[in-house]
């Protein structure tokens, strides 16, 4: 017997040790080890983002019910510590936007200042994007992609970890990301033969054919009393987003489409960025009716122009969106000759 108490007081002080050299191995030797980790990796991330001349992108998920994810591009200048975004929903205000890449628990974090358009695009919620934070921990760094989780999943007190998001070096076709505006209803020289002109609006599903829409349409001007008015509802302006840089007021303009088999009704899609963007907003009324039933119906709430190609009176757009791939999966087409 005293032969089995002894055996156990052996096992007991070896159990003793060995869970002690485990929270010695975790709670120093690990963390030791993988700040070198860290900060090797942090270097690697920041020498990858400064190596894509056009920018990274960031493809988001909307509440809304569209089958395409959002394009967020993203220009890092490494030198000066700025970040230069361009997204489907507007121009971003004169405010700078900053990050920085530093050691996080556990993994390196790429994080943006509070007053940044992350921090904007967050803050309107899910009909915007899923992005649940403006800080992320980097998960992954290869030579063509950066891999960044939102380190939280929602409000303050939400549990950690985010979406992750595959960011890929900016396609260099992607022309409407560029400096140069070409689609522009609020210019009088953009709106000729285009402005009033009934024409063809095709709608190709790249993915499902099956779903292909054409209806006729007509784009008009707005007042500018209806476009105050517009403006006011523009959930990214700042006035709205106390803290952050916030959107430019963007411009509108009508698109006639079929609300039903007899009635068509304007829809009023923000623009800028060479970018229409289908966005409900709240607290103008029949902009958000028709933009849900706009949105329902087409899929879609935003298409980037991809050219505007002019051959005397006649006037041809084309446009696309995309998959979370950046991979084209609508394509649309307007022709002012029927």
């Amino acid at each position: 017997m005293k032969k089995v108490f002894y055996n156990l007081i052996i096992v007991a002080s070896l159990l003793m040790l060995i869970t002690s050299c485990e929270k010695d191995n975790i709670s120093n030797g690990y963390f030791d080890a993988n700040l070198e980790r860290q900060e090797k990796v942090a270097q690697e991330a920041k020498k990858v983002l400064a190596s894509s001349e056009t920018g990274w992108v960031m493809m988001a998920k909307v509440g809304l019910n569209s089958e395409v994810y959002t394009p967020i591009v993203l220009k890092f200048d490494t030198v000066k510590n700025r970040v230069f975004v361009k997204t489907v929903y507007g121009e971003t205000a004169e405010t700078e936007s900053f990050f920085r890449i530093t050691n996080g628990t556990g993994a390196p974090q790429l994080i943006f200042t509070s007053g940044s358009i992350m921090s904007t695009l967050y803050r309107i919620g899910t009909q915007a994007s899923d992005i649940t934070d403006h800080m992320y921990n980097i998960v992954g760094v290869s030579a063509d992609t950066v891999a960044i989780q939102c380190y939280r999943s929602g409000k303050v007190y939400a549990k950690e970890g985010g979406v992750i998001y595959k960011m890929f070096k900016r396609p260099k076709d992607w022309k409407w990301a560029d400096g140069e505006i070409y689609f522009d209803m609020s210019s009088p020289g953009f709106t000729q033969n285009v402005a009033g002109v009934s024409g063809n609006m095709k709608i190709e599903y790249i993915n499902n054919p099956s779903k292909n829409k054409t209806f006729e349409t007509i784009w008009s001007t707005v007042a500018p009393t209806n476009l105050a008015t517009m403006q006011n509802g523009f959930p990214f302006q700042i006035s709205r987003n106390i803290g952050t840089g916030g959107f430019k007021n963007p411009y509108y303009f009508y698109l006639k489409f079929p609300y039903t088999t007899t009635t068509n009704y304007d829809v009023s899609p923000a623009m800028s960025n060479n970018v229409m963007s289908f966005y409900p907003q709240s607290g103008y009324t029949s902009n958000l009716t028709y933009m849900n039933y706009f949105i329902n119906t087409y899929n879609i709430h935003y298409l980037t122009c991809k050219s505007v190609i002019r051959t005397g009176n006649n006037v041809k757009m084309e446009f696309e969106a995309y998959d979370v791939k950046g991979n084209v999966s609508v394509k649309a087409q307007y022709d002012n000759l029927k």
